[in-house]
């Protein structure tokens, strides 16, 4: 099935997803489903190949590879943030333009091999100046890109990345971004503690 629900309202796609469920689930049949949606992969997949740039980056359970993704695509889907690069030293990651990454590595990732820092946007917090004490082991600077509501609270999107992958992301308080004042195009520092952030060893193609 290649993106069946495409095209589709919202009411429509959920009927017709309604109706793929019941018919996958009762016919016990194989079903190849390609999709860019969060939903179908959510409703249909009991695993999740994720392509990218024409390699596999990533393969497994649904909830195995959302909740710890390795790609772009699968930290985009799955709301994480991801840094590309090779692992430097025990627990640390070097980008290509020469940023470094602390976090906890997994059992994978060994010193250079290709791997991404992952973290969450939750786990991000945003300075107008690097802070002077008490600063969090990862601090990189960013230009906001834009701000987006997310219920209670407020996206802060970077300009994508060096490398072309999605720029990072901190969700903050609406509090806290109206202390900031934020404005698409300003400069920012994100800081990340070093035990909010894994390093996962990836394909050797995507780092």
């Amino acid at each position: 099935l290649d993106e069946p629900l495409a095209g589709l309202d919202v009411a429509a796609a959920d009927a017709v997803r309604t109706v793929l469920r019941e018919v996958i689930a009762t016919t016990r049949r194989t079903t190849v489903l390609v999709t860019h949606d969060l939903l179908d992969v959510f409703a249909l997949a009991d695993r999740v190949l994720v392509l990218e740039s024409g390699r596999v980056a990533e393969i497994g359970g649904t909830a195995e590879v959302l909740a710890a993704p390795r790609s772009r695509f699968g930290a985009r889907i799955a709301g994480f943030n991801l840094v590309a690069g090779v692992i430097e030293s025990d627990g640390v990651l070097r980008t290509r333009w020469g940023d470094r990454w602390h976090g906890i590595a997994d059992d994978g990732s060994g010193v250079g091999r290709p791997a991404v820092a992952v973290c969450t946007p939750r786990a991000v917090a945003v300075y107008r100046e690097p802070p002077a004490h008490g600063s969090p082991r990862n601090l990189v600077a960013v230009t906001v890109a834009e701000l987006d509501a997310r219920g209670s609270a407020i996206q802060v999107r970077g300009v994508d990345q060096p490398d072309g992958a999605p720029g990072l992301a901190a969700d903050i308080t609406a509090e806290a971004a109206g202390e900031l004042r934020l404005a698409p195009g300003e400069p920012v520092w994100f800081g990340v503690k070093a035990q909010e952030v894994t390093l996962r060893a990836t394909h050797p193609g995507m780092a």
